[in-house]
């Protein structure tokens, strides 16, 4: 068994020192600061409390949730450990980071945000006049010798580097730009090819977007899943059970919330809302719609485990050896009590819920909205 899953009766081991959860109508008004990005799907469920202020059907009355935007989830892990945001919203590669700075600020992974085979943020883009490729594995290879960059520190970088230990490609510099950079690197044709996330893929994109570049290979061409956390400070946890429980329910209902296909339209309308750039075409098809097979699509676009389910740890542990194999952590393995599902299996039990809450068959993208 996992040295960090720690179930017992289907549920993680609280770690030792953490009080009982408290009921909400104990609890006293909290002022909570949440980072998530509004420009990675694996946030499109907080983009959806917001807008629906689904929080207040959950933390006492006189609460308050201010909503900090960022781009990329590093931006977050820095505002978690300098105690400026309690609850983050993060893709695979920063939530782990961020479990090992256990010295500056204990942080638990709590919750699932969607677990992808990996045409969520593994997504190989490439210049707009790039060669026409006959498979995701050939465009892969045309990478040898060319600039390739992505955003240090993201799930993205995650997955460039498992691909060139995977492939042994080398390509001839790589270099970490921010998502607004790529996208003008990519029109001054400064770059090749470039590793990012959606809804950005879809925006640079010949599908929906502006045809700066092109989709050619996803992690499901190379069986790397990626997936997506709500990190909670340990403190915030301890000390507010019942704030934290009441916050995972709403999350709840946002995850439930996006798996109808009756609201698809209505969670662009609210991504379109809350981000600059992004049309509504774009955020509907960077998560409800279908990549092609040829460009690494799979059946599936995405699952809501809600909980850590054994691929969800599997990939977790996968993550945390790669990345201190990289160099990147100092530790192969999950700090003692940062990986803990418990308050979730509770909410997931209290609602009633089977488990996962369901998964994501994307639609043409003929289907996506005009605007």
């Amino acid at each position: 068994m996992n040295g960090f899953r720690r179930y017992a009766a289907g549920a993680v081991l609280i770690a030792a020192g953490l009080v009982a959860y408290g009921t909400l109508g104990a609890a006293e008004p909290v002022k909570l600061t949440v980072g998530y990005q509004p420009y990675d799907t694996i946030s499109y469920s907080a983009a959806v409390i917001r807008a629906k202020e689904l929080w207040k059907k959950y933390l006492p009355a006189g609460s308050g949730v201010e909503f900090e935007s960022a781009l990329q989830g590093s931006i977050i892990v820095n505002a978690m450990v300098a105690d400026k945001q309690q609850i983050g919203y993060l893709g695979d590669m920063p939530a782990v980071v961020v479990t090992t700075k256990i010295k500056q600020s204990p942080v638990r992974l709590v919750a699932n945000l969607g677990f992808s085979a990996g045409q969520r943020c593994n997504v190989i883009m490439v210049r707009s006049d790039a060669p026409a490729f006959k498979s995701a594995e050939e465009a892969v290879k045309w990478l040898e010798g060319k600039v390739v960059a992505t955003p240090k520190g993201s799930c993205a970088d995650r997955f460039l580097r498992q691909v060139i230990e995977r492939t042994k490609i080398q390509p001839k510099e790589v270099l970490n730009q921010s998502i607004e950079v790529i996208t003008t690197s990519f029109r001054a044709k400064k770059i090749d090819a470039a590793v990012l996330w959606e809804p950005s893929v879809s925006r640079i994109g010949d599908l929906v977007g502006e045809g700066v570049a092109r989709e050619v290979a996803t992690g499901h061409t190379f069986n790397m899943p990626d997936a997506g956390f709500i990190a909670m400070r340990e403190d915030f946890v301890k000390k507010h059970p019942d704030i934290a429980k009441g916050w995972l329910m709403a999350e709840l209902e946002a995850q439930q919330f996006i798996l109808d296909p009756k609201n698809w339209n209505e969670v662009a309308e609210i991504v379109k809302s809350q981000t600059n750039g992004i049309t509504s075409a774009m955020a509907w098809y960077s998560i409800f719609g279908a990549v092609p097979a040829q460009r690494g699509g799979s059946p599936l676009r995405d699952t809501k485990p809600f909980v850590f389910d054994d691929q969800v740890i599997k990939h977790l542990t996968e993550t945390y050896t790669f990345l201190h194999d990289a160099k990147v952590i100092d530790t192969g393995k999950a700090p003692a009590g940062a990986i803990d599902d418990s308050l979730a299996r509770e909410v997931a039990k209290e609602k009633k819920v089977a488990l996962p809450l369901g998964v994501i068959k994307p639609l043409d993208v003929s289907k996506a909205p005009k605007s």
